[in-house]
């Protein structure tokens, strides 16, 4: 039961904020910008909590998040950048993945699958080409990292 709340508590939140770290990872790498990481709502609600770098962290407890650049980015940067996001939820799948085939039998396993697939569910919703649905909640009529990349490799 413990591993259950830690589980909505901390690892969905942690999962979302490294997707959008993915993100900022494909901004920093290829450009001069600047990128905010945001752990909840993009507003002005949400302050800066702390900086590392080029990266600036607004975080509030939540399970939806944002990656938000300054500047204009090459198609070359852009494409790193919407492609980041998904490019560590699937790395975390391989990781929560190989620890999990390490551990023995039992809780500890299913949490680590159950972070293998939540992240599986993480990559898949943002790669494929969409707009998010009302369900999805703050990110309804956001377009996916999948639309995104879509549209703009059709330019």
């Amino acid at each position: 039961m413990l591993l259950f709340i830690l589980f909505y508590i901390l690892v969905i939140p942690i999962c979302v904020l490294l997707h959008e770290i993915g993100h900022g990872l494909g901004v920093v790498s290829l450009s001069k910008s600047d990128v905010h990481i945001y752990l909840g709502k993009r507003n002005k609600e949400n302050k800066e909590n702390f900086r590392i770098g080029r990266f600036h962290f607004h975080i509030v407890w939540s399970y939806v998040g944002f990656a938000d650049w300054k500047g204009n980015l090459n198609k070359r940067q852009r494409i790193a950048a919407l492609a980041g996001g998904p490019v560590m939820s699937l790395l975390l799948v391989f990781i929560f993945g190989w620890i999990a085939l390490l551990v023995p039998q039992g809780d500890l396993r299913s949490f680590f699958l159950g972070a293998t697939f939540l992240n599986l569910s993480m990559f898949l919703f943002t790669i494929l080409p969409m707009t998010y649905p009302r369900w999805m909640g703050s990110l309804y009529g956001h377009p996916s990292d999948g639309l995104q990349l879509l549209r703009l490799l059709r330019k």
